[in-house]
């Protein structure tokens, strides 16, 4: 697929090119996303043309130039500022074992460990590391903005929590930050594809997102935005050829011309996860983010409106924290997740609650569906 190519779709369109979309009721994109007709595709050419070697290993290297310059316009970003990363825990580990003994972390107690963990595990060299305790699954702005005070270095949180998707107040932690001397990280796994995000708006200095979950591309793939800041104050640890400023004449020697871009941040490339992610960021673009944020949020609030009818307990969120993952709290989670299953509704446990997820692919009668499963 080439980028002039990409097919326009609707999310009634979209629907109809995901099976898990079509044949149950697929609300767990929080966990993963389910593969479009056109990923799976370009993954068989992938395998079929691997398998008889007749592909060109740089026209895969090609497609992962055009999936860097379709997350730029997914998350409204120069394409210059974005890398190749495919893993939070990596891109946080890399920046975390670059601080220097004294400065300050800011993190909460809600976050995955692979935006939790790699700050922790620097306190032993001296890193200052203050992890703020979450009350009824959220941190209140106040608490945030004490903790942050007046010097930092990094404020680490997700765009929306993976338990019970609870929304950030990105652009007041980001000014927060700032004044303080630090740099905004922002773990996009649950939220890059999902919803609108953007670096001037939002202010964050790192975005990193893997791809297999709202971005509904294949395990293996993902990008971290830096912005000119995070670029300067911190170096690429997992380099190789792909960090010059003409990878493919920089396979080998000693002389190292770094790309000046983000590019040098790179990682090394799953050409599978490539051909697959092109796919998909391709349909999710041409969508546009702000239209998957406002269809993502109109089943999501469907859904909440449902479960007050129905006496059911979610988190009490504020409108602005409301994302398109919904937590219920009921007793024994697991048990109901099989009947849900049993339903053909596909919902997942985590923390205290069933979590459901809202995908530009679902449709009312998702919502519906699930909620008569749950009466």
């Amino acid at each position: 697929m080439a980028l002039g190519s990409i097919r326009r779709v609707t999310p009634a369109e979209l629907r109809r090119l995901v099976p898990a979309a079509t044949e149950r009721t697929y609300l767990n994109t929080a966990t993963y996303g389910p593969a479009s007709r056109p990923v799976v595709a370009a993954i068989q050419d992938f395998t079929d043309r691997w398998s008889r070697g007749v592909a060109e290993y740089l026209e895969w290297e090609a497609a992962a130039e055009d999936c860097r310059r379709l997350f730029a316009k997914l998350v409204d970003a120069a394409v210059e500022d974005v890398a190749i990363q495919p893993y939070v825990s990596a891109t946080a580990g890399a920046i975390a074992v670059q601080l220097r003994p004294g400065e300050r972390v800011v993190v909460d107690d809600l976050e995955y460990t692979s935006n939790l963990w790699p700050w922790l595990y620097q306190r032993d060299r001296g890193v200052d590391v203050t992890v703020i305790p979450a009350r009824e699954g959220r941190v209140d702005l106040e608490v945030w903005l004490e903790a942050i005070g007046e010097r930092v270095a990094i404020t680490a949180v997700s765009a929306m929590q993976s338990s019970n998707g609870y929304r950030a107040p990105l652009a007041r932690l980001a000014a927060a930050t700032h004044a303080a001397g630090g740099l905004l990280f922002v773990d996009a796994c649950q939220g890059a594809g999902g919803i609108r995000l953007n670096p001037v708006e939002d202010g964050f200095d790192f975005l990193a997102a893997d791809s297999y979950k709202w971005m509904m591309g294949p395990r293996g793939m993902g990008y971290l935005y830096l912005s000119k800041a995070a670029q300067e104050r911190f170096r690429p640890v997992t380099m190789g050829w792909r960090s010059g400023r003409h990878p493919h004449e920089s396979y080998y020697g000693v002389d190292m011309d770094l790309s000046p871009s983000a590019s040098r941040f790179d990682s090394s490339l799953s050409w599978i996860a490539v051909v697959g992610d092109r796919e998909s960021l391709g349909l999710l673009t041409t969508i546009g983010a702000g239209r998957i944020e406002a269809h993502n949020l109109a089943l999501a609030a469907r859904f909440r409106a449902g479960l007050a009818r129905l006496g059911q307990e979610t988190d009490p969120f504020r409108p602005e924290e409301h994302s398109p993952i919904v937590a219920v709290h009921l007793p024994d989670g697991d048990a109901v997740v099989q009947r849900l299953k049993q339903a053909g509704v596909i919902a997942s446990r985590r923390a205290t609650g069933v979590r459901f997820s809202f995908h530009v692919f679902n449709d009312e009668s998702d919502v519906d569906r699930a909620l008569s499963a749950l009466a």
